[in-house]
């Protein structure tokens, strides 16, 4: 008996040592896809991924103030690349996927046949986006309007959100009736089933390229890599896709 109660003694305590832990932070735009992610990761894994969401600015400001990250999925390419060369790995940087921006809106009165079309032809109230001076979805709502020739007449009925996700919250609460969204956020605004999505031309904003960086912390963390090979996988790339995201 004594026996049996040593040996259970060791294994578990041998499992509770092995299972180690991963921290990733990601921009809040891709949550969903990163929730998924995990559960595959974790399934073939001896390992718990913490997730840490947030605007792609705010994450950067936590990283540089030495939070616990080993991993940084930002929105953009530019913020990882602006981090502090003592919180980076060299040459661990990539591209995990490529965003796109789509307008949803519940001025269904008639039929346009874009973003472009309706905003050039029809007088709103309110148009929320993701605030530019914070968010890449932000900036890529601001050279959309600009490049329609619509910014003069509707930056003073703008309504920015901190993130691209807060955009979602404004327009399924129902306080405003317009809103640029990404791509991979359809899925929520489908449940209110009303409301319509327009396409937004990707020939008017520059590409949202979203990369994810090897963190310092992370650097001897042996699942690290694993996670970030895993990410470039075929069947990774396909649920990326699945999302509304396109991958190189």
């Amino acid at each position: 008996m004594i026996y049996f109660f040593l040996i259970f003694f060791i294994v578990f305590n041998f499992d509770v040592y092995a299972k180690q832990s991963l921290s990733l932070a990601v921009a809040s735009n891709f949550v969903e896809p990163l929730k998924l992610i995990k559960t595959k990761f974790e399934k073939i894994n001896n390992i718990e991924l913490t997730i840490v969401k947030g605007s792609t600015s705010q994450l950067y400001s936590q990283i540089i103030n030495n939070a616990p990250i080993e991993i940084f999925l930002s929105a953009d390419q530019f913020t990882p690349k602006k981090l502090p060369k003592k919180f980076v790995t060299k040459k661990a940087q990539f591209t995990y996927a490529i965003g796109r921006l789509v307008l949803w809106t519940n001025y269904n009165k008639k039929k346009y046949k874009n973003a472009r079309t309706f905003l050039r032809g029809i007088k709103i109230n309110k148009l929320v986006i993701a605030n530019p001076k914070v968010s890449p979805y932000g900036k890529a709502s601001k050279n959309f309007l600009k490049n329609i020739n619509v910014w003069d007449d509707i930056n003073t009925k703008l309504v920015y959100a901190n993130n691209i996700n807060q955009v979602v919250s404004f327009l399924y609460s129902g306080n405003i009736k317009t809103g640029l969204i990404s791509y991979s956020d359809k899925s929520k605004l489908r449940e209110l089933k009303k409301g319509v999505f327009l396409e937004v031309s990707e020939t008017f904003y520059p590409e949202i390229k979203q990369d994810v960086i090897l963190l310092a912390k992370g650097k001897e963390n042996h699942f690290s890599k694993i996670f970030l090979k895993f990410l470039r996988t075929s069947e990774i790339k396909q649920v990326i896709r699945s999302f509304g995201y396109k991958v190189n």
